[in-house]
C-alpha cells in the first residue's frame, strides 16, 4: 500500500504534485505515485512507480519547461519492470 508521503503537493512543484495519482493510460493502466523530487538548475528529477509497485521505478527528468502532458506522455511509454528499475527518461531535456 502507498504511504503518504512527507511533503505537501507544493513542495513538490506543480510538475510532480500534477503526477501524483495521474492515471496513466496505455497497455497496462496504472496510476502514478511520486516518491522524490530533486531540482537543480536544468531540470526536475522525478523519481515515479505504479501504485501498488515500488519494485520498479523509474526517473523522469525534466526540463523546467517541460509540461504535465510531456511526462505524462514519457510514462505511457514506460513498462513498469524490475528489470529496468530506476530508468531515467527525458522530457524535454536541455544538453
Amino acid at each position: 500500500m502507498h504511504a503518504a508521503a512527507d511533503f505537501f503537493p507544493t513542495d513538490l512543484g506543480p510538475l510532480a504534485a500534477a503526477l501524483e495519482g495521474r492515471q496513466v493510460p496505455g497497455r497496462l493502466k496504472w496510476v502514478a505515485r511520486v516518491h522524490g523530487v530533486h531540482l537543480d538548475e536544468r531540470a526536475w528529477w522525478i523519481q515515479v512507480s505504479r501504485e501498488g509497485d515500488e519494485s520498479a521505478c523509474v526517473v523522469l527528468r525534466c526540463s523546467h519547461r517541460a509540461t504535465v502532458e510531456q511526462a505524462a506522455a514519457a510514462l505511457v511509454h514506460w513498462q513498469p519492470t524490475t528489470t529496468l528499475s530506476l530508468l531515467v527518461l527525458n522530457v524535454m531535456a536541455v544538453a
